[in-house]
């Protein structure tokens, strides 16, 4: 156990340390329009939400799909959550999940998470009241994810993700993953828990919308 804790505790300084160092490396260097499926950063969960997303180290019920995979291992029971809210500017979100312990195989997790909003017109300079036409725009990922007690007190957890995302003519996907670790101490129950999330490749939206007419000679 004290190996365990020993090496928990030097993964996170070390990880803390990257952090600092790639954030001094690119201190000048612009992030503005860089990050792919922001959506994946909306939180779940009333409870994990009202405690400020402190919520990692805990990870005791459904909602360890989103928060720490690792979780899902100690979880006494099936457990499913649905969740709609209307979001801001009539954008609409909704979480749904569901995980079964599979006893000492471990036990397994289905998510599924989306963003949408209602069609808007097209509306162009030379057609203000709209073309005729409406877009939308969607995002969605769909998980799934696996954890599994390795002692009695040290527990970890897997979730792949095939995200997509869809802009009127427009879209891109992608696979990331998450990885998190959950492990009880024997100081007064107090839990240390570790979880990067959504780690994959670059997204990049491609369609018909990207290609932009140039006249070379007005």
């Amino acid at each position: 156990m004290k190996k365990i804790l020993t090496l928990m505790i030097l993964s996170y300084f070390c990880l803390a340390e990257g952090n600092s160092v790639e954030a001094q490396y690119n201190e000048n260097v612009s992030k503005v329009g860089t990050t792919a499926a922001p959506f994946l950063s909306i939180e779940v969960g009333a409870r994990a939400i009202g405690m400020g997303g402190a919520f990692v180290a805990i990870s005791d019920d459904i909602t360890s799909l989103y928060w720490n995979p690792a979780g899902l291992a100690r979880l006494p029971h099936g457990e499913a959550i649905f969740t709609h809210t209307d979001w801001i500017s009539d954008v609409n979100f909704d979480f749904a999940g569901i995980a079964l312990p599979l006893g000492s195989l471990g036990a397994l997790g289905l998510s599924f998470s989306a963003l949408s909003m209602n069609e808007m017109k097209v509306r162009t300079l030379f057609y203000p009241e709209g073309t005729g036409e409406k877009f939308g725009a969607s995002d969605f990922a769909i998980g799934m994810s696996y954890a599994r007690n390795l002692t009695d007190r040290f527990s970890i957890g897997l979730s792949g993700k095939y995200i997509r995302q869809e802009l009127w003519h427009m879209s891109a996907s992608s696979f990331a993953l998450d990885i998190g670790t959950l492990f009880i101490t024997q100081f007064n129950g107090m839990k240390i828990g570790m979880s990067i999330t959504n780690f994959g490749n670059k997204m990049k939206l491609e369609g018909s919308d990207t290609q932009v007419p140039v006249d070379v000679d007005p």
